[in-house]
């Protein structure tokens, strides 16, 4: 479960999450909804659990469908005002995935649930109704981000793209019309809700549901089984469910980079045990299926014989459960083993592919990215923006402003430390810096919320160093200030955010 809830921590874009969502589950006040579900579990457990049982493939088919598009490469990728072929290719279809597949199991289950405690019919529970009737409630930030005409467009109407908006026209010929970036801020939106309604039904799940026998979601059962078996020499590649014959299997596909064989029985053993705990019986079998050094192998274990031993000292009180294998995995090396196998060929993978560390921080500001490009005539860097996010306890205006100021050199020294690394990663030649731009921000946020679409007011200042001959760029409405042979511009719209919703209205 750790590994599993810390994805929500870590990885973009479920880091993300909205908040209010999360909170509206966990709130320690009335009515919330963990108070409701709490409430249920006493007075209405029979339908809740009824419910939970009867979708329980619904809830697994959610977590995937959220699992592939938090895996999509398009959650920091800045959008221009203008690109509809990235709306057409990545926006669109995973708006209507989101609402349609993932969205609306967890509306139906707040809505019937509020609908029994009404003493009313819970049938045609589809997205439109269950909006309708949550948007009443605490649940109304899902009013903004449900466009039902662009929903029906997507799905069995038509799109019609502008250069920089869309008309979505549905069966009916109603028509809405979205400015892109309007339309991404509302799949952002959409997305993060989604997420924190995810992470709360998840952490429902390990306080209170679990212990009712109500099945973790596969698909959550998978990654967490994945999560926490990786390591650098043991990789586990895909977990997956299998009839074969009268028995249920989980089949756990690994690639091994191993330095002994010793150590791959370990590793073998150390992820079979845990699968078949966590998985609670619900499989016969653990199958897994080693590739080490390109040689595939296998080994099963039979899940009721592994969760009965008890007090295992070593991996040799693991081997009855063992019912079928490749002989050499576990019993020895022979002499007409594969070459692949031979232990002189156990050799750790080295050369996996380099970034730079995202995690980094600098006094009280973490570091995000940087971008970078040589100029025309290739005998200088230009560093277009080294991003940094305000992560201090001060929330006093005048107290983080100063902040910034007495973390300037470190700023600058640091951004030319990563403009360095970066440059060595891609074997580019290193020449000298001449000019620098840094952003700093208030909230830590995806790449794109952070970069496009107008001067956020999340956006703090940009510190510029130039030492070329072309003038420093000014942002709208800023107030420039010169210090210490560096220009700062102060956002106009940082904490003003009344004022930049006029000039980039959400909708």
């Amino acid at each position: 479960m750790k590994n599993l809830l810390q994805i929500f921590l870590t990885s973009s874009p479920e880091k993300y999450y909205n908040q209010e969502a999360y909170n509206t589950y966990f709130q320690e006040a009335y009515n919330t909804y963990f108070d409701f579900l709490a409430e249920s579990l006493q007075k209405n457990e029979t339908e809740l659990l009824n419910f939970l049982a009867d979708k329980e493939e619904a809830i697994n088919i959610s977590y995937k469908l959220l699992e592939t598009i938090n895996d999509k490469p398009i959650h920091e990728y800045q959008v221009k005002d203008t690109d509809a072929t990235f709306i057409d290719e990545y926006i669109n279809y995973n708006y209507l995935q989101l609402l349609d597949g993932v969205l609306l199991i967890y509306i139906q289950l707040a809505t019937y649930i509020q609908l029994v405690n009404e003493n009313k019919q819970t049938e045609n529970l589809d997205l439109y109704t269950c909006i309708g009737k949550l948007g009443k409630t605490r649940f109304n930030y899902l009013l903004p981000v449900y466009e039902h005409t662009v929903r029906n467009g997507i799905g069995h109407g038509k799109i019609i793209y502008w250069e920089s908006k869309a008309d979505y026209i549905d069966k009916k010929n109603n028509k809405s019309t979205l400015y892109y970036y309007q339309f991404i801020r509302k799949f952002d939106s959409l997305l993060d809700i989604v997420n924190g309604f995810t992470l709360a039904y998840l952490t429902f799940w390990h306080k209170e549901l679990r212990f009712r026998k109500v099945n973790m979601p596969r698909q959550m059962l998978f990654q967490e089984i994945k999560l926490n078996n990786t390591l650098p020499t043991w990789e586990v590649l895909s977990v997956i469910n299998q009839q074969v014959l009268e028995k249920k299997q989980l089949a756990i596909n690994v690639n091994s980079f191993c330095s002994s064989q010793v150590e791959l029985r370990d590793e073998a053993i150390k992820t079979a045990v845990h699968a078949s705990h966590l998985s609670s019986g619900r499989f016969d079998e653990i199958y897994l299926h080693i590739t080490h050094n390109g040689y595939p192998g296998y080994v099963k274990f039979d899940t009721k014989a592994l969760n009965s031993i008890e007090g295992a000292i070593s991996s040799d009180d693991f081997i009855p459960a063992v019912t079928d294998s490749l002989e050499w995995f576990f019993h020895g090396f022979v002499e007409n083993m594969p070459a692949s196998m031979d232990s002189n060929a156990f050799v750790y993978n080295v050369n996996k592919a380099k970034k730079l560390d995202n995690e980094e921080f600098v006094d009280s500001f973490l570091y995000k990215d940087i971008h970078q490009y040589v100029n025309s005539y290739n005998d200088y860097i230009l560093i277009k923006d080294a991003r940094y996010v305000y992560s201090g306890v001060e929330r006093d205006k005048k107290c983080i402003i100063n902040l910034i100021k007495e973390s300037l050199p470190n700023l600058l020294a640091h951004t030319r430390r990563k403009s360095k690394e970066l440059t060595m990663a891609n074997k580019h030649l290193q020449l000298p810096i001449k000019y620098i731009c840094i952003s700093v921000y208030e909230d830590n946020k995806r790449g794109r919320a952070l970069r496009s679409n107008g001067i956020k007011p999340n956006l703090i200042c940009t510190i510029q160093y130039n030492a070329t001959t072309t003038g420093t760029i000014k942002l709208m409405d800023s107030k420039i200030e010169h210090f210490q042979g560096i220009v700062f511009n102060w956002n106009h719209y940082w904490r003003n955010a009344e004022d930049y919703y006029r000039m980039f209205p959400e909708s």
